[in-house]
């Protein structure tokens, strides 16, 4: 497949952005999620290339592989939107120091970050807002945090013939194949960071 074709051009509007507001750490952070975005992108022709061709490069294993791809792909989703949170929050919370906030930062759910929200525009909020409500983010940020931070129970078939099967990750008891994740990672952080890069205008 070709490059992701984005609806606006991101440059020109994340420049925009850093020239009204003066803050060229934001714009540096943004440009970061349109970058990850595309890498998403990159890994799914890639993901979709051994799909078809089960030939993996200088004999790594096929489960190697998924779980590989499984980790770039939810770690990579979730660092887009996390990255646009941060640059909102240099934009708008006077984060500064060692961290940067991340979309958990602006949780609608937590009464403690509603001091921060507050500080958000409205068209920020609503953004947050939304890629919190999609159960698809939810999906990808606890498949995240299972590959990263626990030993996910994998299941695998042992082919007699043909070609191997993927492998499958088991999240909150359902079974998930790689192949879906890496297109769900891709779309979720697709979806929402072109979102936000078109609300830059009217922040």
């Amino acid at each position: 497949m070709p490059p992701f074709s984005w609806r606006v051009n991101p440059t020109d509007l994340i420049k925009s952005f850093e020239a009204e507001h003066q803050n060229p750490a934001s714009g540096a952070l943004f440009f970061w999620a349109v970058w990850a975005v595309d890498s998403l992108h990159y890994l799914d022709d890639i993901d979709r290339t051994y799909d078809t061709s089960h030939a993996t490069i200088a004999d790594h294993r096929p489960d190697v592989v998924d779980v590989a791809h499984a980790r770039w792909a939810t770690a990579t989703s979730i660092t887009a939107l996390d990255l646009c949170a941060a640059g909102l929050g240099h934009a708008f919370c006077d984060q500064q120091g060692t961290y940067e906030l991340a979309l958990a930062h602006f949780d609608p759910d937590i009464s403690s970050h509603q001091d921060r929200r507050s500080k958000l525009p409205s068209p920020a909020r609503k953004w947050v807002d939304a890629v919190h409500a999609d159960p698809q983010y939810k999906t990808i940020k606890d498949s995240r945090d299972e590959l990263t931070h626990s030993r996910i129970p994998r299941h695998f078939t042992l082919a007699t013939a043909g070609p191997p099967q993927r492998l499958e990750l088991e999240l909150d008891g359902v079974k998930v194949g790689v192949r879906q994740l890496v297109e769900a990672a891709r779309d979720c952080a697709t979806r929402h960071v072109s979102d936000f890069i078109e609300k830059l205008p009217q922040l």
